[in-house]
């Protein structure tokens, strides 16, 4: 048997098996988008209003140690951001600047899991889907072929063969527009985070100049 006909072998299998796997990565698709979206909206929130919270307490007498107290309010990964630089605050601005740095980078690697599935699922399933439709037509010509029945026999059998094509776009369009909105979600997080980490430098040459008015002043 050459390579041909097993190929023919496979498409006169039909769709159905294109149908059932984009059934299957239709639940899958769904089970992301509600976990990331139930995940987004309250890191989202967390985020947001720890932004209001640092606002607050910015030129507060307190300095840092006020800002690790707001930071344990409201844990996100913002916050674990921004705790890590101040960890490293004895060790200067530069090394605050470069943990900081780290630790985001580390942060968005974790918020963008699973979210390549999505934008996969989103730029293929209506490939499948079409592959699905190519198989369906192949069959229908062959049973032609065998059975010798009238067009009406053919055009049905396309008919049925695009349903593999609809089903492919149906579970393309929410993966690739749930796709956009969690990457712009993670965007908008991240620019609170780089925000948040300027704040807390200008805090600590705050509080690092409060800390030599006060040497300066027990000098004289």
């Amino acid at each position: 048997m050459n390579l041909t006909q097993v190929l023919m072998n496979i498409a006169l299998g039909g769709s159905n098996w294109i149908l059932g796997l984009l059934i299957i990565l239709s639940v899958l698709s769904i089970a992301v988008i509600i976990e990331k979206g139930v995940v987004y909206y309250q890191l989202g929130q967390n985020t947001k209003r720890l932004w209001d919270a640092m606002n607050k307490c910015a030129f507060k007498s307190d300095g840092l140690s006020e800002v690790s107290r707001v930071l344990s309010d409201y844990p996100s990964p913002t916050a674990h951001v921004i705790k890590a630089g101040i960890e490293a605050s004895h060790l200067g601005p530069d090394a605050m600047r470069e943990v900081m740095e780290q630790e985001e980078t580390i942060a968005r690697m974790n918020l963008e899991k699973r979210l390549a599935f999505l934008g996969t699922l989103g730029a293929n399933a209506p490939f499948i889907g079409l592959f699905g439709t190519v198989l369906g037509i192949i069959r229908s010509f062959k049973d032609l072929a065998i059975s010798g029945q009238g067009e009406e026999s053919v055009i049905a059998g396309i008919a049925e063969s695009l349903v593999a094509t609809a089903m492919g776009l149906f579970v393309a369009i929410p993966a690739a527009i749930f796709y956009n909105i969690f990457k712009k979600k993670i965007h908008n997080m991240m620019v609170y985070t780089d925000a948040l980490a300027h704040m807390v430098l200008k805090i600590y040459y705050q509080d690092k100049g409060q800390v030599e008015y006060e040497k300066e002043k027990g000098k004289q």
